[in-house]
Formats: C-alpha cells, sequence, structure tokens
C-alpha cells in the first residue's frame, strides 16, 4: 500500500506540473509569483510588512475567494473523499481556495492509505502545491490538526492525556511535549495545531475532565501558556479552545446541556477565563476555537461581547477564530437564537468568527454565506476583517514565502527515541501516590508471586485518543510489570472484571450482582490470587466511561471493580490499586481497606512502564492532583478555588451557622494533594516588600529540603488570601508552584515572583479589575488543604 501511495503521489506531481505551463516558472529565489504574472507584487513580496501584503492581497480578491477563505474542509475520510487532488477539485468551491483543511489523512477514523512520514509529508505539499498553482491569486492552505496529548496521528509521539499532563505541575516538561507535538506536526505537514484545551473543570461527572489540565484556573494558565509557547516555537500555530464558559455544564453534563452553564459573571472572569487571557496576553496564539454553548442565554459563537469585545478588544487577540464543529448551525437548530441558518451565519460572523468547521460539506456554509453578504446582512467591510485575520495568520506562519516541508527529514523528526524518552518522562511525573501503609515500594527481589488484575491492567485503549496520537505501540501496566520484573518474580494474570458491568450506566444508581459470565470472569481472579504473594490492580476508565459525551452520574469505579478489590482485599495479601483513570474517582472504600493507592492516569505509550518503576521503587512518584476528589458526588461543587467558607472551614454544627451533622464534610483527597516515598520540610519563609504598592514586584522564598533517604520532587505550592475585600474573596489562591527534585539531604530555596496586577487583581462591586488595598496571606503548601500548610507568612498592599 505504501509503494502505491508513492507511485500515486508522483503521477500526481508530474501531472499537476504537466498540466500548469506556467508551473516551473513561478518559484523564484526567495518568492513566488502566486498569481501567475510574472512580477513580484506587493503580497507576494517577503520584504514587506505583514499588514501590507494583506491589505494588498484582500485589494485583489474577489468576494468569492474571500468567502473562501471563511470556509475548512474536512480531511479524508470525513469530507474528502480522496488523499490527493483530482480533477474534481476545480469544480468545486475550494477551486477558490480555502482557508484550512482539518485532520487531513491523520489515520482517525479513517482508511490509511499510507503509513510513512515521507509520503505523508509529501501528500501535504502536493496539496499546498496544487492550492499555489491552480487557484488564481495561490493563497496556501492552512493545514490544521488536534494535539492535545501529542499529534493527533497514528505515527506521532504518544503523551499521557491533558489531565495527566496537569498533574505533573511542571512546566518545562509542557514546554518540551508543545515543542515536540508542534515540531512533529510541522514535518508532515500540518500548520496549525487546535491545542492547548484551557477548560477548567468544576464538575468531575463531566466526560472532558480527562481533557482538561484541572479545575485551578491557575495551573490550566500555566501549562496551558508552555503548550502554546512550545508548539508556536516551532512555526506552527497553537489554536486555543474552547472559548468560552464551556466547561461547566450543568450537573456535568454533555450534549444539550452545552446550553446551559451554571457560574456567575464575577466567577466566569476570574476563573473560567482565566487561562485565556493568561495565554493570550502572554504566549500569544495564532488561533481560538468559539465553543458551542451559551452564556446567561446568549451563544459564545453569536456573541460580539466573548469574540470581539473580550477576546480582541481585551485580550488583545490578534489570530483567527474557528468555531467548534457545528457551533454555526447550533445557533438556529439548538439554541433557537436564529431563524434559519443564514441568520446564523449572519450572527456569527457579525460576531467575530473568522472561519466555520463542520462535518458537512464546506459549499453548504460558503453558498449561503455569499447570499447573506450578497443581502447585506454582512457588511463587505466585516468580510474583510475577517478574512484579513486568516491571511495575517497564513503571512506570519511563513506560508506564503517557505509553504513546503522536507518530506526526506520527516522520519528522523517524528517519534523519535529522543521524543520516546519524554513520553516516559511526563508517564513517570504524572504518577500520583494517594495511600501508603508501607508496602510501597515493592521489592522486586522478594515479592514473590505477582497477580496483575483488573480491566486496564493489559489495555492498551486508553491510551488512544481521539484527539491526540491514533494509535501506537503502548507499554500495558502487566507487561510493563513482566519487562521490569524478568526473572526476579512470577507474574500470573486474570482481568478478573470489565470496565464496566451489562447493566451501565444503570448499575452507578441501582448496583446489579454479576451475571454468569461476570461471575466466571471474577472467579479467575479469585483463583489466580490464591496463587499470589502480592497483588497490583489496574483499574479505572476506558474510551466508554471518560472523554466527550462521556459524562457520568457518580464518581465511583465503574461495573463490579470494586468487587474486584474487595475480593482481593479478602485474600489478606497486600493489595496496590493503580488508578488508569481519567477524572477523579470517589475510591472510598479502596482508600480505607487497599494497602497502597497509585494513580497513573490514561498515561500514554510508556504508562506501564511507569507504573512498573513507581511501583518497584525506581521512580519516585511525585505528581500532585489536578483535581480534588469528592467522597461522593452529593458534594460538588467542590473544586477549588471557592469563596470563603464555601466548604473547607465547613463546621459540623447543627444550628444556623454550621453545616449539621447529617452529611460528609471534606474531600477524599484534596486538590495539590500527593505522597512520596520520601519526606520533605519547610522552612525560612520570607516575603518582601513587606509594604508594597499594587505596582510593586513582591518576592516570595522559602526552602526545602529532602529529609529522606532517597531522592524525589517536591511540589511547592504558593496559596495567598486577601483577608479583607470589597467582594467576599477566595478562601485561596494557587499563585505560584514549582517541582524540585532533590537528592536525600539536599535543600534547595524556591523564589515565587508576585505581580500585584497580575496575581491580585479582582473584579469590584462595579465590576472593575483592581488591586484593593489591605493584608494578603502567603501560604507555602504542598495540597491545598489545611493539613498541607508548611510556612504562612503575609504582606499588605498599601
Amino acid at each position: 500500500m505504501m509503494h502505491n501511495m508513492k507511485l500515486l503521489i508522483a503521477f500526481m506531481s508530474v501531472l499537476l506540473l504537466g498540466g500548469t505551463s506556467f508551473a516551473d516558472g513561478i518559484y523564484h529565489d526567495g518568492w513566488i509569483d502566486r498569481n501567475k504574472n510574472g512580477e513580484m507584487d506587493p503580497y507576494e513580496n517577503p520584504e514587506l510588512p505583514v499588514e501590507e501584503r494583506v491589505a494588498d492581497l484582500i485589494g485583489r480578491m474577489n468576494m468569492d475567494e474571500k468567502t473562501a477563505q471563511m470556509g475548512t474542509i474536512y480531511g479524508h475520510k470525513r469530507v474528502l473523499k480522496t488523499t490527493h487532488p483530482t480533477e474534481d477539485w476545480k469544480n468545486r468551491v475550494w477551486k477558490d481556495g480555502i482557508a484550512n483543511i482539518d485532520e487531513h489523512a491523520n489515520g482517525v477514523r479513517q482508511v490509511m492509505d499510507m503509513t510513512g512520514h515521507v509520503e505523508h509529508a509529501e501528500l501535504l505539499n502536493l496539496i499546498q502545491r496544487w492550492f499555489i498553482e491552480e487557484t488564481r491569486l495561490g493563497i496556501p492552505v492552512d493545514f490544521t490538526n488536534e494535539g492535545i496529548r501529542g499529534l493527533c496521528h497514528t505515527l506521532a509521539s504518544n503523551f499521557p492525556s491533558q489531565i495527566g499532563i496537569g498533574a505533573t505541575w511542571d512546566r518545562n516538561l509542557v514546554r518540551q511535549i508543545g515543542e515536540i507535538t508542534g515540531k512533529e506536526a510541522k514535518s508532515l505537514g500540518y500548520t496549525n495545531i487546535y491545542s492547548p484545551i484551557l477548560d477548567v473543570v468544576r464538575d468531575p461527572r463531566w466526560g472532558r475532565t480527562i481533557e482538561c489540565y484541572g479545575e485551578s484556573p491557575y495551573l490550566v494558565g500555566e501549562l496551558g501558556k508552555q503548550q502554546t509557547l512550545g508548539i508556536q516555537s516551532q512555526g506552527v500555530a497553537s489554536t486555543v479552545k474552547h472559548f468560552a464558559a464551556y466547561s461547566t455544564p450543568h450537573g456535568g453534563r454533555d450534549g444539550r446541556a452545552r446550553t446551559d452553564p451554571q457560574i456567575p459573571f464575577r466567577d466566569m472572569h476570574e476563573i473560567l477565563l482565566h487561562p485565556f487571557e493568561k495565554v493570550i496576553t502572554e504566549a500569544h496564539p495564532k488561533g481560538a476555537m468559539s465553543s458551542y454553548n451559551t452564556y446567561d442565554g446568549v451563544p459564545v459563537t453569536g456573541s460580539r461581547y466573548f469574540l470581539t469585545e473580550l477576546l480582541r478588544d481585551t485580550y488583545g487577540f490578534n489570530g483567527y477564530v474557528v468555531s467548534d464543529s457545528g457551533a454555526v448551525s447550533r445557533l438556529h437548530e439548538q439554541h433557537e437564537v436564529a431563524e434559519d441558518f443564514e441568520a446564523a451565519i449572519a450572527l456569527a460572523v457579525n460576531a467575530g468568527m473568522n472561519v466555520r468547521t463542520t462535518f458537512k460539506k464546506v459549499e453548504d456554509f460558503i453558498v449561503p454565506l455569499r447570499k447573506v453578504i450578497a443581502d447585506g446582512r454582512i457588511s463587505e467591510e466585516t468580510v474583510d476583517a475577517r478574512v484579513g485575520d486568516v491571511l495575517r495568520v497564513k503571512f506570519e506562519l511563513g506560508l506564503f514565502d517557505r509553504p513546503f516541508v522536507d518530506a526526506e527529514a520527516a522520519p528522523s523528526i517524528v517519534h523519535t527515541d529522543a521524543n520516546e524518552a519524554v513520553t516516559l518522562r511526563a508517564a513517570r511525573e504524572a504518577m500520583v501516590l494517594l495511600k501508603n501503609d508501607g508496602v510501597l515500594p515493592l521489592s522486586p527481589d522478594t515479592c514473590g508471586t505477582v497477580l496483575v488484575t483488573g480491566p486496564a491492567s493489559d489495555d492498551a485503549s486508553p491510551m488512544i485518543s481521539r484527539y491526540g496520537p491514533g494509535t501506537s505501540d503502548v507499554v500495558t501496566p502487566l507487561a510493563g510489570i513482566k519487562a521490569f520484573l524478568g526473572d526476579r518474580a512470577d507474574v500470573i494474570h486474570s482481568a478478573g472484571v470489565d470496565y464496566y458491568d451489562a447493566t451501565f450506566p444503570g448499575s452507578g444508581i441501582l448496583p446489579q450482582p454479576p451475571n454468569d459470565e461476570e461471575q466466571a470472569k471474577l472467579n479467575e481472579a479469585i483463583e489466580a490470587a490464591k496463587k499470589a504473594d502480592v497483588i497490583v490492580c489496574v483499574m479505572g476508565d476506558n474510551d466508554d466511561t471518560v472523554g466527550e459525551s462521556r459524562s457520568r452520574t457518580d464518581l465511583n469505579l465503574p461495573g463490579h471493580q470494586d468487587l474486584l478489590v474487595q475480593e482481593m482485599v479478602k485474600t489478606g495479601k497486600p493489595v496496590v490499586v493503580v488508578l488508569m483513570i481519567g477524572r477523579a474517582a470517589s475510591v472510598n472504600w479502596i482508600d480505607k481497606y487497599a494497602n497502597g493507592i497509585l494513580v497513573c492516569w490514561h498515561g500514554g505509550e510508556k504508562v506501564g512502564q511507569a507504573v512498573a518503576e513507581t511501583v518497584f521503587g525506581q521512580n519516585n512518584p511525585g505528581g500532585k492532583l489536578p483535581i480534588t476528589f469528592p467522597k461522593t458526588v452529593g458534594q460538588i461543587p467542590l473544586a477549588v478555588p471557592h469563596r470563603n467558607g464555601a466548604w473547607s472551614k465547613q463546621e459540623a454544627r447543627h444550628d444556623p451557622n454550621g453545616w449539621g451533622t447529617t452529611r460528609v464534610l471534606g474531600p477524599l483527597y484534596y486538590f495539590g494533594f500527593g505522597l512520596s516515598y520520601t519526606t520533605f520540610e519547610y522552612e525560612d519563609l520570607e516575603i518582601t516588600p513587606a509594604e508594597p504598592t499594587a505596582d510593586d514586584e513582591i518576592t516570595v522564598t522559602c526552602k526545602v529540603a529532602n529529609a529522606g533517604d532517597r531522592e524525589g520532587d517536591a511540589v511547592v505550592q504558593l496559596y495567598i488570601k486577601d483577608a479583607v475585600a470589597s467582594v467576599a474573596p477566595f478562601e485561596q489562591l494557587l499563585r505560584g508552584f514549582e517541582r524540585v527534585s532533590l537528592e536525600a539531604g539536599e535543600s534547595k530555596t524556591v523564589q515565587f515572583k508576585l505581580s500585584p496586577k497580575r496575581d491580585l487583581k479582582m473584579l469590584n462591586r462595579e465590576n472593575e479589575w483592581v488591586v484593593e488595598p489591605g493584608r494578603f496571606d502567603v501560604m507555602i503548601s504542598d495540597s491545598s488543604g489545611e493539613g498541607g500548610i508548611q510556612q504562612k507568612g503575609s504582606f499588605t498592599i498599601k
């Protein structure tokens, strides 16, 4: 098949060049004669400023060419029926050009026509040449793709899920992941990556929790910034999503609940929008994706407030806005704020949308768009502004001057040994130790026979993501443990249960006993446990229980997973539970009775190796939870940050000032929590100046020491609390963190820099951003729980 693709690409190249008399003559040293007139026009001149080139090109475009730059073609085989240009392309709407082609030939939900790096890069070069040579003005295409856990491609490096990356609390690692994602994308011909997701998780029942960095707007913003900087450092655009207020569907639900986010105006700005403001103002992404949902009844994709006043006028965004797939049609079909599709188009474009995406034919949008413009419902001035944004990004990416990639270099760039080493580092750093009664780490030389059980114990599928790498050679936990132990111990395996039972999801409300088939599978594990000296249960989620449109009613492990652990505990042998999960889990029984609990998330292609190294002590877990784990869904909302006294200081008093004695208080595990195989001590907190103004920079330093007998990573967390404010303040706000590697006995001084106008600002009663004078408490912590506070201090804004 690969040989056939090589022949096809070669044939198409000859056909394309041979059938275009001017092809050989348009490529010059340093510039391309895109309109084939034999002259270097201003838009073709790489020496001119971008804005001058954009203006010149827009002045040459007719309305068909302009509107073509406002549509997306979904690639093969979603919408495009062939991987390569055909004669029919000259009869399609993209004969006038196109804004972008999305997910072309990346292998997701497609029958791949090739498998090689070189062939793929050559294919996208071929398509780029078609747009240069076969359209009147030769405007290049932007090849977009997904990439939230590595590039969405069958050949790409496979990293942990974004929630797992959030657990690393490691800016430098995320920057490196972004660089690898951008570098692999560019080498294969992609020019724009829909990443990172900047949504802030407020309800862990939500299925897309797995795709987010966590529940803290500060953590999401800091890691998202590094992902964007990493991607764009490679000359590839980063498109942030989903803007805005998307991640709080009522009840954690998906689907139509996307019309119903529940959050006040102040919290929306201070929590949900914080990462977008941070990343846009400091990392300058070239793209933003508008979301499906409404806010206070107004759909974001049809909101001038969100897409123009906030995104561009306030944050300074200067890229182009692409709608989430189908968001425009939803204005009419779901939100019912437009009487028909044409009215929906006018609403979205006038609001600030540049490019519309959907899994349907691009003509279905561009043809009615042209009618709406002809009817005067969208002005030509608005069209020029929207198209100008798209062209500006293409100029900035170098697509007008350097449109092709070096296909032969792709094999030395994509999924290299060096990149694979980073996937392993990420899997190791994402490990979070939730419980250890002394059994961990296990000794590989004395552990005896190890039973590896659980539905995730030998399953690679959770590491294959819709928005990340489509396939890879995944090391499962079973494979990782076998490889690590070698001939030092015997390893036996029995899955015991599936991820969910026959009555799921109903069993989350009304549990049912195992049926005959399920009981037989459970019995196999019970019999295997009799032969074991130690038991490792690998439990959690797969693509059927977490992800987009995979929200849950409860947070217990689905199906009979708890029952399997209970049967293993009955043996009296040491039981270690490894959670391969994509959201918080209410593992109350496991927390009480298992000997050790480790969270590995969906840890990418090297997850099994990282699990083995951590369980047997070669890797010391240093990750911290990026989300709060409730004891029960009845405690939701429980995410940080929260207003003063919202829950962590609840008192079980049965009077009007208490929370009563009839409900469970506090989470199972706090945000920021995570144990280690060593211990850390904190001292010497210093804050200068003690009385800064709002214009001063505040320096906070403290010393952290490894007081144990082995190396380990500490995640030093800085929280602040406004003592008194005109609006009820948050109980504590994460405003700094640093992951520090320390040898046994080693200490380091960690320094944080606070800018009051960035880190202490709040919306006052008039909804104005201000820094109010007064005292701010500072807490150096190893988790957000009160028991995590290690050092306290304060400063006062004059």
